[in-house]
C-alpha cells in the first residue's frame, strides 16, 4: 500500500472493529466529522467477512476477541505488512487475564523505586476451594478480608464486569470459579482512571467503593458479600475529596506501562493508599485495552493526532510483553493447578485452604 505524504494530498482509510456495545464509546459522529476534515475516513470492519477482502486500509484499530479474529488480523498483516494494526493481538492477550495482567507492574521503574504497587491477589481454579473450612476468617494464600472477587477473563462481556466485595469467609461460598481474589485496599472512595493514547495520558478522578471499617468485617448480621458492577458509572466525587496525582508521575507510569505491554491504547485504575507496612503509595488495580474514550475529556483531538502519527509512519519499537504469543501458556498454567490458589507473581504451588 502506497505511503501517504499528508492528509491534504491523500485520504487515509482507517478500518475499525468494535463490539456492538462499544461502538459509540469510540466512534461518534463528531469524531467521524473531525477525522474527515483531516483527510481520514473511518470505515467499520465486518468481522464476519474475511478482512483481506475489505479495504484497502491504511490502519486497523480493533477491540475484538477470540482466535478467529486473531487469525483474520494475522492473515491481513501477512498480505499488508506495512499497515499498522493497533494493537497486536499477542500484546493484547497480556491484559485479557486478570490474574496475570498486573504482573508487568513489578518491573516498572516507579514500582522498583517504591512509589507503585499492586494489591495482593490469588487465582482460584476450583469451586471446592471456595467452600472453605472451619476457620471463618482464613483465606488461602494469606490474603486478608475484605476481598474483591473478579472474573478471570476480560472479554468485553457484561459478565466480565460482574465483581463482588467479600467481607468474610462465608461470602466466598456463593461465588463461581475460576476467579481472581484481590485484597481490597481502603483508598478514601476515590479512584483515578488514566487514559493512555500513545504518548498522551489523561487522568480523571472517579468515585470508588467506600472504605471498609474493621467492624464491618465482623458484623455477622450484615451480608457476607455484596455484588457490584462497573464503579466508573458512579457519580464523580465532590471537589476537594482527594488530590490528583502529579501529571509528571501519571505521564511516567503511563509511558512505562505502555512500553512494557507493547500497547498504544489502554487505561488503568489507580488509587492512593497505604500498604500493609503503612507506607503510602499508588496502587494499580486493573488495566484495560482500548477503553471507552468518550469518557475521557477532550478525547477527539488526542485520538486524531495519534492516528495521524501512526498513519505518517512514526516508528514504534515496543515489543509485546514476555510470553504473549498464543495465550496457551496462561491457560495451561491454570489447568495444571486446577484446585489450587496461586499468588500473583509467584511460582505455581499448592496453598492449603
Amino acid at each position: 500500500m502506497a505511503e501517504h505524504s499528508s492528509p491534504a494530498d491523500h485520504t487515509y482509510t482507517i478500518g475499525y472493529a468494535m463490539l456492538p456495545n462499544k461502538h459509540d464509546t469510540f466512534v461518534q459522529p463528531s469524531f467521524i466529522d473531525l477525522a474527515a476534515r483531516h483527510g481520514i475516513r473511518l470505515v467499520a470492519v465486518d468481522a464476519s467477512r474475511p478482512l483481506v477482502e475489505q479495504g484497502p486500509f491504511d490502519l486497523i484499530v480493533h477491540k475484538l476477541y477470540g482466535q478467529p479474529w486473531r487469525a483474520q488480523l494475522e492473515a491481513f498483516s501477512a498480505l499488508h505488512p506495512d499497515v499498522p494494526v493497533v494493537d497486536p493481538p499477542a500484546a493484547i492477550e497480556c491484559i485479557l487475564d486478570r490474574f496475570t495482567m498486573l504482573d508487568v507492574v513489578a518491573g516498572l521503574g516507579v514500582a522498583k523505586e517504591g512509589a507503585m504497587a499492586t494489591p495482593r491477589q490469588v487465582f482460584v481454579g476450583d469451586a471446592a476451594a471456595l467452600a472453605g473450612g472451619d476457620d471463618a476468617d482464613a483465606v488461602p494464600g494469606g490474603l486478608r478480608f475484605p476481598l474483591i472477587a473478579k472474573p478471570v477473563e476480560v472479554d468485553g462481556s457484561a459478565a466480565s464486569h460482574d465483581l463482588c466485595l467479600v467481607y468474610r469467609r462465608e461470602g466466598l461460598r456463593g461465588l463461581r470459579a475460576p476467579l481472581v481474589l484481590q485484597e481490597f485496599v481502603n483508598h478514601g472512595g476515590v479512584l483515578f482512571k488514566v487514559y493512555v493514547v500513545g504518548d498522551h495520558a489523561t487522568c480523571v478522578m472517579r468515585s470508588s467503593l467506600p472504605d471498609v471499617p474493621d467492624e464491618r468485617l465482623h458484623d455477622l448480621a450484615a451480608d457476607a458479600a455484596a455484588p457490584f458492577a462497573n464503579i466508573s458509572l458512579l457519580p464523580p466525587p465532590a471537589a476537594g475529596d482527594a488530590e490528583m496525582p502529579p501529571q509528571d508521575f501519571v505521564n511516567r507510569v503511563a509511558r512505562e506501562l505502555r512500553r512494557a505491554l507493547g500497547l498504544h491504547l489502554i487505561n488503568f485504575d489507580l488509587i492512593w493508599a497505604r500498604d500493609a507496612d503503612g507506607n503510602a503509595k499508588y496502587f494499580i488495580l486493573d488495566i484495560n485495552y482500548c477503553p471507552g474514550y468518550s469518557k475521557m475529556p477532550g478525547f477527539e483531538p488526542v485520538l486524531l493526532e495519534f492516528f495521524l502519527e501512526m498513519l505518517r509512519g512514526r516508528p514504534a519499537h515496543e515489543q509485546p510483553c514476555p510470553g504473549a504469543g498464543s495465550g496457551l501458556g496462561a491457560e495451561a498454567h491454570k489447568t495444571e493447578v486446577e484446585a489450587s490458589f496461586i499468588p500473583s507473581g509467584a511460582e505455581p504451588k499448592q496453598v492449603q485452604a
